[in-house]
């Protein structure tokens, strides 16, 4: 038995079956013509097509008598597919490999075998096409050809099947693809895109009806981007809104790919996806902003200008436009003396329409215009303190009709504006455009509340300003003192209290008067302590100063200093007391800001890092063996990447959300905190545990109603088994982050001593290799690419190399695998990039011309910052042309995020920068994505091409690469050419683009200009053939 041919490529080819077939054993009759016409034309009695799994052999489809499945040890097809070609056995009783076979000595004793391999489209046998007979004889070689090309048919329909489960994958997943044939113009749209258009499968609709239904703005910058691919080979990405034959608005996606034969674009290939609900978000946010800015308007008016009115007027304007209103007001409700409502409008829109409403606008607007009409639309608002919305004015039984002349009320709003209960204010705005709802109403709630406390700072001030009046008329102490003035009898009882009292507690003389000042304004939280201070003075007749929390009528809270004296004894022999009460309550609030500014986390509300240390270090006083306490540190996972992308507001939304959590999970047990960032801080007992913390991260979070899913690291250290100070502690959690973190996303580690060290030196050595960067330590290395036939340079591969002030020269293997994964990964490809363009200019200025590859890692490529800095790199070397540089990706960096590949990949393009696929045939993409893909250079695995000499599997898999980059109209390089022997069998194979040591090792960039002048010696002359 000839047994499988690696593990790995083993593993390969039993997952390229699987992809095939989906592991159905079921025969398939669409193959049996296929098996019949190999039997007939091979003129034999037993026909198969067989796929071999990793035990056995079984028949998709046969011809003849044969068994529907046989062990893989028992079978001639296991020999097959591991040939190249067509296996044929003349006389299976005389070939070793066979005579012992069941088959062969037992019915229907095979004596004559013929199979063909089924190769895949990456080069994996899956099993074979074979005839049968039960006597010796051999193959026309017209029956061999025959018998390979119904082999391929059979892989081609399969093959056809791997198209249709993609397509219905694609539709299910809501992305609509597109073609046209530019010659004809004739378009052809899936169902998906059918139903973004909003036309049915019947519908008959050509592509100019289509076009019609993009708004006009947009139609035209889809027919530049349709012309512009056509005419100048430009591919194209945008968003394009558009309104459905049902009046639907939506906003699209659309790319397109022109495909190019002989010179010419011959098609258009593309997709379209639906981004509505993400441009309805963008709309929602940017309304968001613009209400906030109001709201921040209202607020510093309220605080600049709360004497005045004209505050109101912008806020007129703040509201009309955020409302897309035509007119209205805002007013101040006040009640006369019957107790009924009126309007005083402090600021209303000029809609005078003649010279006698001007003068009355003239005359009344500039202090308020006053409006009585109960029975009117917006007197219905005041009367019942409720909002109305007409959205047909002229049909609403609550309407009081206009004066002659007045401009046309198509739709109206009115909201009436609370304060503590009450109704200060209302607004009034009209005919918007599609009328007005309570999600409106819902939406201006904040700003409302903003001018609710402008049009009661305006009411206080009345009131003080009356107060002031008041105050005059009082005793001499009354008039010199803003401050709470209570006088009691000798047993506590009040006497008398000023206007002051009144304020500060909301209680009158009335409510007051009899009771003592503690049972009227003492509660629940105020301190003992104090109180029982106070207690021990006044039963001694004695004076005291204290600071004391009092509650209010309405049962806020509120902070006085009190000093209170005894009054002497009068006539009548009475005594008693006189304290005056000074609200503190500012200084207060001053004193608690304080102690948050210095403790609390002014986003999240949590113990900040100052705090958490103060914390942790009481827990640990009472902290046992028997019940220690855990100290977490948490890391959000690839936070950074989406506060670029969802912009930091929403980044800090995210971190409230989270830090929300934590507070809710430590609530009985335990307390959290935010250390830094996206760094949070958990102290607890062990019934919290990291998997614990990492559930409650990992449940979903909702920004703007779209869901958000984060993942954190954890790192643990125990106390007191970790016998540390605070501060350590910390540390060492840190360093079981740091430990988890390199392990990937949504990880956990638990601080181990032994393992510190290791995790230094790795922070040790990128530390290094940022200073190197800094330093200046790297450089690169070129090595040539060239085309064997012409042999001209083609261009030359960038590859870094660190020169390390210790170790020497260091490849990439020594020094890249410990930056996967950090922010070093960019900041190294940043730098190859920009290095390559300042060496094209060294070389420029020598007469040296070729294009430099360099390579972009999976995660440089995906980032957010990748195309606007490499935009701004092309832009600081304006003299090198796009074409002279060019990007290498690995096969596997697509697959990743396939979508988000294909935009960035689409937008180099665009820019003029070539990129081109490495280590081909190493990664599993299939045909239709291979096609997708915008790149112009396939190079071959050096892997590959080191063994194709002795390897015929490699051979084939280079040949196959090769063919199919071929069919696709895409030139392919071979990389580890290390012998003539290698390029000889590349030129037979029709690869005529090459680089490996065979032809240059790299090198550094002074040695390439003599190289240059040495390469035409370096080939055998009949090398150029």
């Amino acid at each position: 038995m000839v047994s499988p041919a690696g593990n790995q490529h083993e593993a390969q080819r039993l997952f390229t079956l699987k992809r095939y077939t989906l592991g159905d054993q079921t025969a398939d009759p669409a193959l049996d013509r296929i098996t019949r016409l190999a039997a007939s034309l091979c003129q034999a009695p037993i026909g198969l097509i067989t796929l071999v799994d990793d035990t056995h052999v079984w028949c998709k489809s046969r011809y003849g008598n044969a068994a529907d499945a046989i062990p893989r040890d028992d079978s001639f097809c296991t020999h097959t597919i591991a040939s190249a070609d067509l296996l044929e056995v003349p006389d299976t009783q005389q070939d070793p490999r066979f005579k012992h076979l069941p088959l062969v000595v037992k019915p229907p004793a095979i004596r004559f075998y013929a199979g063909v391999p089924l190769i895949a489209d990456n080069g994996q046998a899956i099993g074979s096409l074979c005839i049968m007979d039960t006597r010796p004889r051999h193959l026309t070689e017209l029956q061999r050809e025959l018998l390979s090309q119904l082999a391929q048919n059979i892989i081609l329909q399969l093959a056809n099947h791997l198209v249709s489960r993609a397509q219905h994958a694609t539709n299910k997943a809501g992305i609509g693809i597109w073609e046209m044939d530019i010659p004809s113009r004739v378009t052809h749209w899936n169902d998906v895109i059918n139903q973004l258009y909003g036309i049915g499968e019947n519908d008959d609709i050509d592509r100019f009806s289509r076009l019609n239904v993009y708004v006009d703005t947009d139609k035209a910058r889809l027919q530049q981007a349709l012309d512009a691919a056509v005419e100048h080979q430009r591919a194209f990405n945008d968003t394009f809104q558009l309104i459905t034959p049902q009046g639907l608005q939506r906003w699209v996606r659309m790319t397109g790919t022109p495909v190019m034969a002989k010179g010419h674009v011959v098609q258009l290939i593309g997709t379209m996806i639906d981004v509505t609900p993400r441009k309805r978000i963008e709309t929602q946010l940017l309304k968001q902003q613009a209400l906030e800015r109001a709201i921040m308007r209202a607020q510093a008016s309220f605080i600049d200008e709360q004497e005045n009115t004209s505050a109101l007027n912008y806020l007129l304007d703040d509201l009309l436009r955020l409302t897309d209103s035509e007119y209205g007001f805002i007013g101040e409700v006040l009640v006369d003396q019957q107790q009924a409502p009126y309007l005083v409008a402090h600021a209303i829109t000029d809609i005078a329409w003649d010279e006698a409403s001007r003068d009355f606008y003239a005359r009344n607007a500039p202090n308020g215009m006053i409006f009585s009409n109960l029975d009117t639309l917006f007197g219905h608002v005041m009367r019942h303190e409720e909002v109305v919305i007409a959205n047909q004015p002229g049909k609403d039984p609550r309407r009081g009709g206009l004066p002659p002349g007045h401009p046309q009320l198509n739709a109206f709003l009115g909201v009436p504006i609370h304060v503590h209960g009450h109704c200060i204010a209302m607004i009034g705005l009209a005919n918007r455009p599609g009328g007005y709802d309570s999600a409106l109403v819902d939406f201006l709630a904040p700003l409302l509340g903003s001018i609710g406390q402008l049009v009661n700072s305006l009411r206080i001030s009345r009131q003080q300003r009356s107060d002031q009046t008041a105050i005059a008329r009082l005793s001499m102490v009354a008039k010199k003192t803003s401050n709470g003035v209570v006088i009691t009898d000798a047993k506590g009882r009040i006497e008398w209290v000023n206007e002051g009292f009144t304020r500060l507690s909301g209680y009158t003389l009335a409510d007051a008067q009899g009771k003592t000042p503690g049972a009227l304004l003492q509660g629940a939280q105020t301190d003992p302590v104090t109180l029982s201070r106070i207690s021990s003075a006044l039963a001694q007749k004695q004076g005291f100063e204290e600071e004391v929390l009092n509650y209010r009528k309405d049962g806020s809270r509120y902070w006085v200093h009190i000093s209170c004296n005894p009054l002497p004894q009068s006539e009548n022999g009475s005594e008693g007391f006189i304290a005056i009460q000074s609200d503190i309550s500012e200084s207060k609030a001053h004193e608690e800001a304080l102690y948050k500014a210095a403790n609390i986390d002014e986003l999240t509300g949590l113990a900040n890092q100052r705090l958490v240390k103060e914390k942790l270090a009481s827990y640990c006083l009472n902290a046992t063996n028997e019940q220690p306490i855990d100290i977490h540190i948490l890391n959000l996972d690839d936070f950074r990447r989406l506060n670029e992308l969802l912009g930091y507001q929403a980044g800090n939304n995210l971190l409230v959300g989270v830090a929300r959590r934590l507070a809710q999970l430590t609530t009985n047990e335990g307390f959290s905190g935010r250390l830094s960032g996206d760094e949070f801080a958990v102290i607890t007992r062990s019934s919290i545990t990291a998997s614990s913390l990492q559930r409650c991260i990992n449940e979903t979070l909702y920004l703007a109603g779209q869901p958000i899913k984060l993942s954190t690291c954890v790192g643990t250290t125990r106390y007191p088994h970790d016998n540390s100070d605070p501060d350590t502690l910390i540390r060492h959690a840190y360093q079981a982050l740091y430990q988890a973190k390199t392990s990937g996303p949504s990880q956990h580690a638990a601080y181990n001593p032994d393992e510190e060290q290791s995790t230094r030196h790795r922070q040790k050595q990128r530390h290094a290799i940022h200073t190197g960067l800094a330093k200046g330590e790297f450089q690169l290395f070129y090595q040539p690419q060239v085309n064997l036939q012409s042999r001209c340079v083609i261009g030359v591969e960038a590859l870094i190399r660190w020169q390390h002030p210790i170790e020497g020269l260091l490849s990439p293997a020594a020094f890249l695998p410990l930056v996967e994964g950090t922010d070093l990964e960019y900041d190294i490809g940043e730098w190859v990039i920009e290095a390559a363009l300042k060496q094209q200019t060294l070389w420029q200025q020598q007469a040296i011309h070729m294009p430099i590859s360099v390579n972009i890692s999976p995660r440089h490529l995906l980032h957010p910052g990748f195309l606007p800095q490499l935009q701004a790199l092309l832009a600081a070397y304006p003299h090198i042309e796009p074409r002279q540089l060019a990007l290498e990706i690995l096969e596997s960096a697509t697959l990743d995020d396939m979508q988000a590949a294909l935009a960035v990949l689409s937008a180099c393009q665009s820019l003029g920068i070539d990129v081109a696929l490495d280590d081909f045939g190493t990664g599993y993409s299939s045909l239709a994505y291979f096609r997708r893909l915008p790149v112009q250079l396939i190079k071959v695995d050096r892997d590959f091409v080191r063994d194709m000499l002795s390897s015929q599997d490699d051979r084939a898999i280079v040949e196959s690469i090769i063919f199919l980059a071929k069919k696709f109209s895409r030139p392919v390089l071979a990389e580890g050419v290390e012998t003539m022997a290698h390029a000889s069998a590349l030129l037979a194979l029709g690869c005529y683009l090459a680089q490996g040591y065979g032809i240059a090792r790299p090198m550094p960039a002074l040695e390439i200009p003599q190289w240059l002048k040495d390469w035409h010696t370096t080939l055998p002359q009949d090398q150029s053939t």
